[in-house]
């Protein structure tokens, strides 16, 4: 079983936050949207590894399966022009 410390990181609206430069798994995320079809997207560096859309104004939290998204080089995540989001990876 792997087990490691999860850290969280603020991702403000309207840009792209490298939580973590290096190795390490996206555990979820904690949106807040002020409207429907508001995105918040994760990425390996460059490479988007999924994205979700709001269906509504709201907090929404992401639950991700397992032990996680594996990013391999760097982890980063871009809000919208809307949403933020805490991202909580490890």
């Amino acid at each position: 079983m792997m087990q490691t410390d999860v850290k969280g990181a603020t991702c403000p609206k309207n840009v792209a936050t490298t939580i973590y430069n290096g190795r390490t798994r996206v555990k979820g995320l904690l949106i807040s949207a002020t409207a429907a079809a508001d995105t918040v997207s994760v990425s390996d560096n460059s490479t988007v590894l999924f994205t979700y859309t709001a269906p509504a104004a709201g907090t929404f939290n992401v639950l991700i399966p397992g032990e996680g998204v594996l990013c391999k080089s760097s982890a980063v995540v871009t809000c919208s022009t809307n949403p933020s989001a805490v991202a909580f990876y490890g």
